[in-house]
C-alpha cells in the first residue's frame, strides 16, 4: 500500500512539474515580411501583442523566405505569420521553393496566418487545396455562421471594419469561408485545416504604411489568439510520436 501511495505521489509531483512547464513555455511566432513592406505587423505584433490566449508570446522576423521557412527551421515554432502582401507584391513572387515546406509544416502540426498578396504575382502552390484571387479594395464584409463559430471577429476584440486588398474567388471545400467581401460577395477570409495544422487565410493589407496596419492590428490580434487557443488544443490531444510532440520538444531546447 505505501509503494502505491509513494508512486501516485511521485505521479502527481511530475505532473505538476509538466504543468507548470506547459503554463510558463511561450508561444513562439516566425513572422515573414517581405523587405520592402516595411514590416509594420512585425513592429506592431512585438510592441502591442505580448499575451494571447494567456501565454506569452515571443516574435521573430525573418525576410529570407527561402532559408528561413524551409521545413527544418519553421517547425521550430508554433506558428508563421505572413505580413502584408508576404505571398507575392512588390513585382514578386516571394516563396519560391518552400511552397512545399510549408505544407508538411501545417500537416505536422504547425499553424500559418497568410494576408493579403498583389493578385497579379500571387501563386496559391504553399496551399494544399486551390485557391485563386481576384482584386478588391472593399472594406465592408459580412462574417458567415462558421465565422461566428470561430469567433475571430469577436475576441478579444470587436471588429467592424477590416483595410482590404484582394479578395479570393472559386472557393471550394475543404475552404471554409469565414467571411465575405460586400462588394462582390467573395471570400475575404478563409480557413483550411490540414492534417494537424490549420491556415487561416485574410486580405488585410498593411502596404500603404503604419496606419493601415495599426487599424488592421485588433484582428490580427484576434486571429493570433484563435491560433494560440488551437496549437494548445493540438498539442494537448496529440499522440507520441505525431510531429507536434516532437516539435513541442525543439521549441523547448
Amino acid at each position: 500500500m505505501r509503494n502505491i501511495t509513494v508512486s501516485i505521489l511521485c505521479l502527481a509531483f511530475a505532473l505538476g512539474l509538466l504543468g507548470a512547464t506547459t503554463a510558463s513555455a511561450e508561444m513562439r511566432a516566425l513572422v515573414y515580411e517581405y523587405q520592402d513592406s516595411g514590416q509594420w505587423y512585425s513592429k506592431l505584433l512585438a510592441k502591442d501583442v505580448t499575451k494571447a490566449g494567456g501565454e506569452d508570446m515571443k516574435y521573430e522576423l525573418t525576410m529570407d523566405a527561402q532559408k528561413d521557412l524551409k521545413l527544418d527551421n519553421a517547425k521550430k515554432y508554433d506558428m508563421v505569420l505572413f505580413g502584408t502582401h508576404a505571398i507575392g507584391g512588390w513585382v514578386n513572387y516571394h516563396l519560391e521553393g518552400v511552397e512545399e515546406d510549408l505544407i508538411k509544416y501545417v500537416e505536422g502540426g504547425g499553424f500559418i496566418l497568410v494576408q493579403t498578396s498583389d493578385d497579379t504575382h500571387y501563386k496559391g502552390d504553399m496551399f494544399p487545396a486551390e485557391l485563386m484571387m481576384r482584386e478588391s479594395g472593399d472594406h465592408d464584409f459580412e462574417v458567415t455562421p462558421e465565422g461566428e463559430k470561430v469567433g475571430i471577429f469577436e475576441k478579444p476584440n470587436k471588429i467592424s471594419d477590416v483595410i482590404e486588398d484582394d479578395s479570393y474567388q472559386a472557393v471550394e471545400e475543404p475552404w471554409v469561408v469565414l467571411a465575405t467581401s460586400k462588394d462582390a460577395g467573395t471570400p475575404h477570409t478563409l480557413l483550411l485545416n490540414h492534417g494537424e495544422g490549420e491556415y487561416i487565410v485574410t486580405s488585410t493589407r498593411a502596404d500603404g504604411g503604419e496606419a493601415q496596419a495599426v487599424t488592421n492590428l485588433p484582428f490580427i490580434e484576434n486571429i493570433v489568439n484563435y491560433l494560440v487557443k488551437r496549437v494548445k488544443e493540438v498539442q494537448a490531444v496529440a499522440p507520441a510520436g505525431k510531429l507536434a510532440i516532437s516539435w513541442g520538444a525543439i521549441k523547448r531546447d
